[in-house]
């Protein structure tokens, strides 16, 4: 019999886990989110949304940035919201926003929020 000492991924895969672990004395760890610093995180994003919708009327191109905010609030409404979601949301809202210095800094604020928690 084969020895079976790790994992492969190849070709055109997409793997989303919340552990993996392979081989000899291998050990995975999920870490679960604290729920204080995870309200605050939301509370960043409902006011990112407050100052979106406020510029919508002005600026068109945040229609994405508004979309992708709502996503994510509640991605991180659900019971256990997934960590690639997040990020890729966080992505677009970033380039989203990049032209309006206070949205972005909101962004760059909810990124470092999340990845803490993360």
């Amino acid at each position: 019999m084969n020895e079976n000492s790790g994992i492969y991924i190849g070709g055109n895969a997409a793997v989303h886990v919340g552990a993996m672990a392979a081989g000899a004395q291998a050990r995975a760890h999920v870490q679960q989110l604290d729920p204080a610093r995870c309200d605050d995180v939301q509370r960043q994003v409902d006011a990112l949304l407050v100052d979106l919708r406020e510029l919508l009327a002005e600026h068109g191109e945040l229609q994405n940035a508004a979309a992708a905010a709502e996503t994510l609030r509640q991605e991180l409404d659900a019971e256990e919201p997934e960590r690639g979601k997040v990020m890729k949301l966080l992505q677009t809202l970033s380039t989203a926003v990049e032209k309006f210095g206070a949205l972005a800094g909101a962004v760059a604020s909810i990124e470092a929020g999340l990845k803490a928690l993360f």
